[in-house]
């Protein structure tokens, strides 16, 4: 059915949690989620539809991002893009925003490794809903604007900054918990500049 639609804009973003199939199926709740979930991206693909797998960084699945790259590499190369996104704090997150909540600066190494691995095998790869004063400077080239322009606010420790324009700024709900290391950037060398410009 939704094969017959071939509207040149869709694409389905399918989220996926981690290598194992039982960390992936206790972070949604669902015994057997898994599984359905890789069938489900591997029937879209079938019928020629677009997936972009979207991997939800946080305290629960952060360990593993290089092992879900590796597996995700091996096993769906063929997918239209992963995308490694920040946590959006609505819904059950706030609820169990201690269970899930760990400062992004924590995590950089595991992300850029996931990063470096999944743009090493070809598939094109994206960072979502991170700031770049905590962001890697490997990562840059892969940081997007991707938050919605009604729900992207800034904090005060963004004042001034300098790539204010470039930063994918934080949700609206991120006013809960952010980061303890937002800081501005007063200058910009060239080579960072270039990194921007990578994307």
């Amino acid at each position: 059915m939704f094969g017959s639609i071939k509207h040149h804009d869709l694409m389905f973003g399918i989220p996926v949690y981690s290598d194992l199939s039982h960390i992936h199926d206790y972070v949604v709740q669902a015994d057997g989620a898994f599984d359905e979930t890789i069938r489900g991206i591997l029937n879209l693909k079938r019928h020629g539809l677009k997936v972009e797998i979207r991997v939800v960084v946080h305290k629960q699945t952060y360990e593993r991002l290089p092992d879900l790259a590796g597996f995700l590499a091996r096993n769906h190369t063929f997918v239209d893009q992963i995308v490694f996104m920040g946590l959006e704090m609505t819904g059950f997150t706030r609820a169990n925003l201690d269970d899930l909540w760990i400062d992004p600066l924590d995590y950089q190494p595991q992300l850029a490794e996931a990063v470096a691995l999944t743009a090493a095998n070809r598939i094109p790869v994206s960072v979502y809903n991170h700031q770049l004063c905590v962001t890697d400077r490997s990562l840059w080239p892969y940081a997007r604007r991707s938050i919605s322009d009604w729900k992207n606010e800034y904090m005060p420790e963004c004042d001034g900054c300098a790539l204010r324009t470039e930063c994918g700024g934080f949700f609206s709900s991120a006013k809960l918990r952010y980061s303890a290391h937002i800081r501005p950037f007063g200058t910009v060398q060239s080579r960072d500049r270039q990194l921007l410009t990578a994307r």
